[in-house]
């Protein structure tokens, strides 16, 4: 038989999914779990790595198991079994075939800034990135829409994947408020290159805050050599939140904590992913 299942974890104590001698990843833990369940060893495939202190409350994953275990049995075991700062939100059977890879058609971020009075609080920290300087909703308005549509992201990488090429298609890229009053970035595409969103975040809040000209992001896109290079936003404000299939997204958009159901999040609406969406800024 196998399984796929749709998996939060907090990656601040991890050193990212992907499995690494002597370091402590999520690929490692889920894996030790499972084979500790079902006696013998298990690999995990998943939709996409993410790096160190990355979050995912979308990351969907497969592996085989032994027929005399239902998806109830095997979910209620291993989130019984699992460490604290990963969960299992929903597990179920799937086709041989399935890879969640391979048969993703996009991927949803979202990258929380939070500058409120309370952004300060130790209870918040590792969660989203602080800033002492409030971005211009305007600047952060017209620099998502930029992104949206097919472009080379080689200036926005830490490294490229020779085999694919640098370009992406963004589907949905918009700024948006909490319940909280924190800004949440919303991006979807078809495919992400290393630290891509990270790299996009702090570009847009360096030009929202005054930090770097607007024409710059345009410039990037153009590989325009005279251009500052960028750097990347922290990785606690950045959480992988749904993979898109044939049948649709694994989960809805939204990270426990840090938003709200309802129009209120924007938890509905452009970043499903459909076709041509435009991009928005609302904070």
């Amino acid at each position: 038989m196998r399984f796929r299942a749709t998996v939060h974890y907090d990656g601040s104590a991890f050193h990212g999914w992907q499995s690494q001698p002597d370091q402590r990843t999520v690929q490692d833990a889920l894996e030790e779990a499972l084979s500790g369940l079902l006696s013998r060893r298990v690999t995990v495939a998943a939709s996409g790595r993410t790096d160190r202190g990355v979050h995912a409350t979308g990351q969907e994953v497969a592996f085989p198991a032994p027929d005399r275990w239902s998806a109830a049995e095997l979910h209620r075991a291993m989130n019984a079994v699992l460490p604290a700062d990963i969960w299992i939100e929903q597990l179920r059977e799937t086709s041989r075939e399935f890879h969640p890879r391979f048969d993703a058609r996009a991927r949803r971020y979202e990258y929380f800034l939070a500058s409120g009075p309370d952004a300060a609080s130790p209870l918040r920290a590792g969660r989203v990135w602080r800033l002492d300087a409030v971005p211009d909703p305007e600047l952060l308005l017209s620099a998502a829409a930029r992104l949206s549509g097919e472009h080379s992201f080689r200036a926005f990488a830490k490294s490229g994947q020779e085999e694919l090429g640098d370009v992406c298609t963004i589907r949905a890229s918009r700024w948006s408020a909490t319940a909280l009053g924190d800004l949440r970035y919303t991006i979807v595409a078809n495919r992400f290159l290393h630290h891509m969103v990270r790299y996009l975040v702090r570009t847009q809040v360096e030009i929202a805050t005054g930090r770097r000209e607007r024409e710059e992001l345009a410039l990037l896109l153009q590989h325009d050599p005279r251009v500052r290079p960028p750097s990347p936003a922290p990785a606690e404000g950045l959480y992988l939140t749904g993979v898109r299939y044939e049948d649709g997204w694994n989960r809805g958009p939204g990270v426990p904590g840090l938003t709200a159901p309802g129009a209120a999040d924007g938890a509905a609406g452009p970043e499903d992913g459909a076709d041509g969406l435009r991009a928005e800024a609302r904070p």
